[in-house]
């Protein structure tokens, strides 16, 4: 995703404190000209109504809808205005796009396992030439899965032989330590792909779950995922230091007996700091997206907070269960121009600036207001976090859950099944999803936490 900051009609630049478009003269929403203003991010704080299972439509008859008769659950906003300084006026007038960052190495891996063989970069044929003899290939691998060749030249994909870093057969870049990572905890499986058009991975994920004899949400997950700005420098690392930090301090909190939603803002808070303090300058910021989920056992409540694109999902596991819905609003131009009632979905979604984000994390983000909601789904299902590379395919969330069924009683089947679904799909970007399973049965329903 790119980065913008333009009149919501035409697309024009909009420098701080313009009232009008001196493109189309028309007058301009608070926040998105004026980087002044206390609240910039007018979004509110609730699933999209489209896609929140408020008005089930027939495939979800004789389900309960996960959104309350009075509205879909929010929270008050939980400023970030502190933790970034403001953008200067300069990076305030032209939207930056995704194909305008440089292509480099990627960051410090998120696997512990050591970083599979690659050969160099990329260059050159990949006609295959005369090579030695070498060892039988292992097992196939599985769609998202490399295998690991005990020899560097085989491929992890099939049985093709690596040149300058690709297999001569099979065309595919050979993994490297964060092309492909999957972490497995007992109650949530991430997994995240480098996809097929990118040369490295921007995403990053984080799981904690915590003990099962915990005094305060005991056996509660802690998750969160991370997508880089590709139009700013070290995106790579913007997402890591992101997810990393987040998901220290959401684990902390929530450990220690703080409310969800407090643990979730503090995350938050501390995660935009993290990624504000590698900024060289806010001329040269990394920035990322950040979406994050706590789901208590005991309680069977589900808090998730956003800044960016990143999504959180609830899917129903059966019919006794809440209807699968979408948990968070994206902060893109086109939910902005969808919400503010001046485009229809399709013709925001026409737009070329219809992926563009309006609120990020980074030392250049301005003033912003993270979101937090709480939801207390009935019945078994799983919450699934992810980036746009998954999402962009499965946007709805009725799809996402038939895409895979039974996702909550197989996550790391399911986990993999979507990133190969991306990939058979296109794999136009990093791909990353992180499946925690809801059994169901948890505490009464509470309503918000």
């Amino acid at each position: 995703m790119s980065k913008v900051r333009t009149c919501p009609a035409c697309a024009d630049g909009a420098a701080a404190g313009d009232s009008f478009c001196e493109g189309c003269g028309r007058t301009l929403p608070g926040g998105i000209g004026d980087t002044s203003v206390e609240n910039p991010d007018s979004v509110p704080t609730a699933p999209q109504v489209s896609l929140s299972g408020a008005t089930p439509g027939p495939e979800h008859d004789g389900r309960p809808g996960l959104v309350p008769e009075d509205g879909p659950p929010t929270a008050p906003q939980v400023s970030l205005s502190g933790a970034t300084p403001p953008v200067p006026d300069a990076l305030a007038t032209q939207p930056m796009r995704r194909d305008s960052v440089p292509s480099g190495s990627g960051g410090p891996s998120l696997s512990s396992e050591p970083a599979r063989s690659a050969g160099p970069a990329r260059s050159g044929s990949r006609t295959a030439t005369s090579a030695p003899t070498v060892p039988a290939w292992p097992p196939p691998a599985t769609g998202s899965v490399p295998v690991k060749p005990t020899n560097p030249e085989l491929c992890s994909w099939c049985p093709g032989r690596v040149r300058t870093g690709f297999c001569a057969s099979c065309g595919r870049l050979q993994p490297r330590g964060r092309d492909h990572v999957e972490v497995c905890a007992p109650g949530a499986v991430g997994v995240s792909d480098r996809g097929l058009r990118h040369r490295r991975n921007e995403d990053a994920l984080g799981v904690r779950v915590l003990p099962a004899d915990a005094p305060h949400a005991p056996g509660a997950v802690v998750a969160v995922v991370c997508d880089g700005v590709s139009s700013s420098p070290r995106s790579d690392e913007a997402s890591r230091v992101t997810a990393e930090a987040g998901v220290a301090v959401l684990a902390e909190q929530v450990l220690r007996g703080e409310d969800p939603r407090r643990a979730t803002g503090a995350a938050m808070t501390e995660a935009a700091r993290a990624v504000a303090a590698i900024a060289d300058s806010p001329r040269s910021a990394p920035a990322c997206t950040f979406v994050s989920a706590v789901v208590r056992p005991d309680t069977g409540a589900v808090t998730v907070g956003w800044v960016g694109d990143s999504r959180a999902y609830w899917l129903s596991g059966g019919p006794s269960a809440s209807a699968s819905a979408l948990l968070t609003r994206d902060d893109s131009w086109s939910e902005a121009m969808v919400q503010m009632g001046m485009l229809s979905r399709e013709e925001a979604m026409r737009s070329a600036n219809a992926h563009a984000l309006v609120a990020w994390m980074g030392a250049d983000s301005g003033q912003i207001d993270a979101h937090v909601s709480t939801v207390t789904p009935t019945g078994p299902g799983a919450v699934v976090l992810c980036t746009d590379g998954l999402w962009n395919y499965y946007p709805e969330a009725v799809d996402l859950a038939a895409a895979v069924p039974g996702a909550g009683t197989a996550p790391r089947e399911a986990a993999r099944r979507y990133v190969d679904l991306a990939l058979e799909a296109g794999g136009k970007d990093n791909i990353t999803v992180v499946v925690i399973p809801v059994p169901g049965g948890g505490g009464p329903r509470a309503g918000q936490a």
